[in-house]
């Protein structure tokens, strides 16, 4: 089992395709946040996942480094891995900061304990346009039971279809259901959540 972040990373990196680690370094030359340090192309080019890994650990220190991966995987769709690696480095610091969808907010949006889906829950609602897809997924992932998929199908609009969501299904599957439903939006509503997040 890997002890430190940066052989955490390593591993996670070492799961992605040629062409899945391709994009995950154009995503990364592409990052730019206000008061963070740039990953330089040269550090990048040509390199193999070890390399890579002891880039993003120097350029953004072992914490921050971690929840940069678990962003940048999300960004190209790699969610599977990205919540492998959420799991491995909050075992590896259990009291440190665990790199989540809460943690990639603004801290001063953020109150301790309330779920991304909570905190942006208004925003959500008006700004989802297409819901039967999402509802679809949560059907297959059984957050939602035949029931509830088909009384929120039969209702005409999409915000009081999610609002039927949110006051049901969401509220009664608590965190796990929650979760599950950032990590559909994360495939269906990317450029929302991002949006969300800055």
């Amino acid at each position: 089992m890997a002890s430190t972040i940066r052989q955490v990373l390593q591993l996670s990196l070492e799961e992605l395709t040629k062409d899945e680690l391709k994009k995950f370094c154009a995503r990364l030359l592409d990052r730019e946040r206000v008061g963070e340090p740039r990953v330089r192309r040269r550090a990048l080019e040509d390199k193999d996942e070890v390399v890579i890994a002891d880039v993003l650990v120097s350029t953004f220190t072992g914490a921050k480094a971690g929840s940069v991966v678990v962003e940048t995987l999300q960004a190209i769709q790699c969610n599977h891995i990205a919540a492998r690696l959420e799991a491995e480095l909050a075992n590896l610091n259990p009291q440190g900061s665990r790199p989540s969808a809460n943690s990639m907010i603004p801290t001063s949006k953020a109150r301790p304990g309330e779920h991304f889906v909570d905190k942006h829950r208004s925003a959500l609602i008006q700004r989802i346009r297409r819901f039967p897809p999402i509802l679809d997924k949560l059907m297959d992932l059984k957050v939602l039971s035949q029931e509830e998929y088909d009384a929120i199908m039969a209702i005409p609009t999409s915000q009081e279809q999610a609002r039927l969501l949110y006051n049901g299904a969401l509220t009664s599957s608590g965190t796990a259901g929650k979760d599950i439903f950032l990590s559909v939006l994360e495939e269906s509503e990317f450029h929302l959540l991002q949006d969300l997040r800055t």
